[in-house]
């Protein structure tokens, strides 16, 4: 594994809990930081946000 690969998997491994706990005290923070957590919470895949349709939908064939 590349050094940089693992470097990211220790970052992700550090910063997915502390993300988390943001979560449950969001009720603290500010409109704009809770939009910024939102924003990663979902781009992290931290947040189940349903069935997405459209473009965000990820297929499971890559020819279809």
């Amino acid at each position: 594994m590349t050094s940089t690969r693992t470097s990211e998997q220790t970052y992700r491994g550090w910063s997915n809990p502390i993300l988390l706990e943001l979560k449950e005290r969001e009720h603290q923070l500010s409109p704009s930081a809770r939009q910024a957590l939102q924003n990663v919470l979902v781009e992290r895949r931290l947040l189940d946000t349903g069935n997405p349709s459209g473009s965000d939908r990820r297929k499971a064939d890559p020819a279809g």
